[in-house]
């Protein structure tokens, strides 16, 4: 075996690493939050320990077999008869696992990239790019696993720095809160995650240094486990554990979901397929490459090339079966744990207890290999810009039928879908007038506006398609404005959202806001300022630096924060009397997918400083009659919570620095005493709105945009499984204590 030995250690390490880490890494914080909350990242952890021992297994079976090739164990041990059994069960768990993965592959890069290309086109284009793969040497094979893995995990690291702006760590907590039960049934789903372990029975007989390959193989397990964690722990702290739960692909939205203003990269979906390709591709080729090698040993082929190609029709045949992507999961989850368990964990008992063991470079390749993945990011479906229009700004009204609840459930199932004619939405959109633009000259065009109704938001979609003889495309989408009549049916508004969610085009970071009346009217608004109404909202929305009455929300957050609890605060525009232009004016407070009430901008700006988000703003208080501006700079918002007599007792410690911007001629700021009572007048004067806000909050509108429910169960999970369900009547009655310490650093130029 010395003398064909070629793998060294690093190209071992590579090579388990990215045959384990395929798509299943964009799909796994959905299924361990799912099953183990914010402890997901926690049952990785222990399935790395538990993948340890069975990678173990699998070197010792090599050892105590002279390192012979896999099948040839299984003959040596068992038997040319039951020995080819036993190899062929093995291969068709590789097969099932590569064939379940490469339809999750398809049906990704067809709702993200290429819609229009059929399915089985795409599964017969990747089987074939497979088999190229496969039909190199295996010695090209590990330098693709190697230069792959740089490209993959490099990328991946850099993006996820993008998204720390968007990150909020404490949602991770409360930690280790679930029953062994809990644990013990997610730890199933985690240690599938750590298939493709099995790669090394293809590489153990190649391996140069054989006597180090447990402490190799540790390393790489390690590296998969922290980075699955990472993964996990990003997810949660970019869509809180709700959110992550309803995502099919959290790791994509992820990705989708960074915004860098100014950056060279605008839209991700490109960078995401990319990795995407990459990550199945490594994975495939590696699995493929085995099961093609053990089925040549077993039937005693010639070459490689002959067993990938009977293998192929049988992948063909397992990926296009599932009728959808639920019944893709289903098979899966019934299929591969068994399969899982007799291949990596009976199978290689069974050959260390009862076996009876007989002790007896091409660069170019490996460029052509990488070139396979750059070819399959192209955009294969053609898509005409000028038959195509772009949505920049989108709005939702009640339809004239919203409020017809008996019609919609006097509706069947089997009905024709001729029956159904509810105008339950009113969609307006504005689309950029690209006609307008003169050929060879930039600048921005005005809008085109197209309105449209249906029973759902798909259905307006499907009408203005029908309406404008165009594709209609979200990834452009600046502004979502919700109308207020909408806001009066949760049930309408449930299934805005679940649009919104389920919609893969949509721009994640386009900014919400709720209009005081209905939204086509903001949407076709001819503002005298900006030539798009959208540009004119995205500025006032984005100014939340310089004004403090404004709270930007994402569509991102607002999914994610009604997703948790169906509460949001949103900005609230509206026309000014003249009618001449549109303003922000406070916010709508929303509760269990209702409007609840309004907050006008004192009390905005005072929940973003309760929140500790704010970021900028000015405040004011009169001094001997006058107006004393002061400009905050910067603001913290420490809390702590106690219990007495059955009650909460919330304590808020809010710091803030300022400088004064405005007093007045003939008196001097600059003495330490009136320094002090300005900050002492300030002090009181910020108190005082706040505590206002919270008892608003409380006992009127009865929401808690400041988070209060949301500390009790991050830190002090014991108590909030005692007050959770009841957590309207317990907040209620909470105490508030506030208090304020304000800074001011600088004057100005005068005294």
């Amino acid at each position: 075996m010395t003398g064909r030995s070629f793998i060294t250690g690093f190209g071992v390490f590579t090579t388990i690493i990215v045959t384990v880490i395929g798509v299943g890494i964009f799909s796994l914080p959905r299924e361990l939050v799912s099953a183990a909350g914010t402890d997901g990242w926690a049952v990785v952890i222990m399935a790395g320990f538990i993948t340890y021992f069975l990678i173990y297994m699998a070197c010792k079976t090599f050892k105590s077999n002279g390192y012979n090739k896999f099948s040839t164990i299984l003959e040596n041990n068992f038997g040319k008869i039951l020995g080819g059994i036993l190899a062929v069960g093995f291969v068709l768990y590789n097969i099932f696992t590569i064939s379940i993965g490469m339809r999750i592959f398809v049906e990704v890069i067809k709702m993200y990239l290429l819609e229009k290309t059929p399915t089985e086109f795409l599964i017969v284009v990747t089987i074939f790019s497979g088999i190229y793969l496969v039909r190199s040497k295996l010695q090209n094979l590990i330098k693709f696993n190697e230069v792959s893995f740089w490209i993959m995990f490099i990328s991946l690291d850099m993006i996820l720095l993008f998204t720390l702006n968007k990150t909020d760590f404490t949602n991770v907590l409360p930690m280790f809160t679930n029953t062994p039960y809990t644990y013990l049934m997610a730890l199933k789903s985690a240690i599938y995650s750590f298939a493709g372990i099995e790669i090394i029975y293809l590489m153990g007989p190649f391996i140069k240094d054989k006597f180090n390959i447990k402490k190799t193989a540790i390393k790489s397990i390690a590296f998969i486990t922290l980075f699955y964690a990472m993964i996990i722990v990003f997810s949660l702290a970019i869509f809180s554990k709700e959110q992550t739960k309803i995502l099919l692909w959290p790791t994509i939205t992820m990705i989708n979901s960074i915004n860098i203003n100014g950056a060279f990269i605008e839209r991700w979906e490109g960078v995401v397929m990319a990795l995407w390709v990459m990550f199945y591709f490594t994975t495939f080729s590696n699995i493929y490459y085995l099961s093609s090698d053990i089925v040549k040993d077993v039937f005693k082929l010639d070459d490689v090339k002959l067993s990938s190609a009977l293998i192929a029709p049988v992948i063909y045949i397992i990926a296009l079966y599932p009728q959808n992507i639920a019944q893709l999961y289903d098979m899966s989850n019934r299929f591969i744990p068994p399969l899982f368990i007799y291949s990596l964990v009976v199978l290689p008992i069974v050959i260390l207890l009862f076996g009876k063991a007989r002790h007896v470079g091409n660069r170019g390749k490996v460029i052509s290999l990488l070139l396979i993945c750059i070819i399959l990011t192209g955009c294969w479906d053609k898509v005409e810009i000028e038959r195509t229009d772009l949505v920049s700004i989108m709005g939702v009204d009640a339809g004239v039928d919203i409020g017809k609840r008996k019609e919609s459930k006097n509706i069947k199932p089997t009905d024709p879908l001729t029956s159904i004619d509810l105008k339950k939405f009113h969609v307006t959109f504005g689309i950029p007038d690209l006609s307008k633009l003169e050929p060879g000259k930039g600048g921005i065009s005005r809008d085109r506006y197209l309105d449209v109704d249906g029973y759902s938001i798909q259905d307006a979609v499907s009408n203005a398609i029908a309406k404008s003889s165009r594709s209609i495309r979200f990834s452009h989408a600046k502004v979502l404005v919700l109308g207020e009549n909408l806001m009066k049916y949760p049930d309408a508004v449930k299934e805005a959202i679940d649009y919104l969610q389920r919609e893969p085009s949509l721009n994640r970071n386009m900014y919400i806001v709720m209009s005081d009346g209905n939204a086509e009217k903001y949407v076709t608004f001819n503002n005298p300022i900006e030539m798009n109404v959208e540009n004119y909202i995205l500025g006032m929305v984005e100014s939340d630096f310089k004004n403090s009455a404004v709270v930007p929300i994402t569509l991102n957050d607002f999914l994610i924060q009604m997703s948790e609890n169906g509460n949001s605060i949103v900005p609230r525009i509206v026309i000014d009397e003249n009618g001449n232009t549109i303003k922000v004016s406070g916010t709508f407070v929303i509760k269990n997918f209702t409007q609840k009430g309004i907050l006008n901008s004192v009390q905005t700006s005072n929940i973003e400083l309760l929140k500790g988000i704010l970021r900028g703003g000015k405040k004011m208080i009169y001094l001997d009659g006058h107006p004393v501006d002061i400009r905050i700079d910067n603001a913290d918002r420490k809390m702590r919570m106690s219990q007495k007599d059955g009650k909460l007792i919330f304590n808020i410690d809010l710091d803030i620095e300022g400088q004064i911007k405005n007093y007045y001629t003939g008196n001097e700021a600059l003495s330490v005493s009136k320094l002090d009572q300005i900050q002492q007048d300030f002090n009181e004067a910020i108190r005082k709105e706040c505590e206002s806000v919270v008892r608003s909050t409380q006992r009127e509108l009865q929401v808690d945009p400041i988070g209060f429910g949301e500390y009790v169960e991050k830190y002090h999970p014991i108590i909030w499984k005692q007050i959770g369900n009841d957590w309207d009547d317990v907040y209620k009655n909470a105490v508030v204590n506030i208090d304020v310490n304000t800074k001011i650093r600088r004057i100005g130029v005068t005294r």
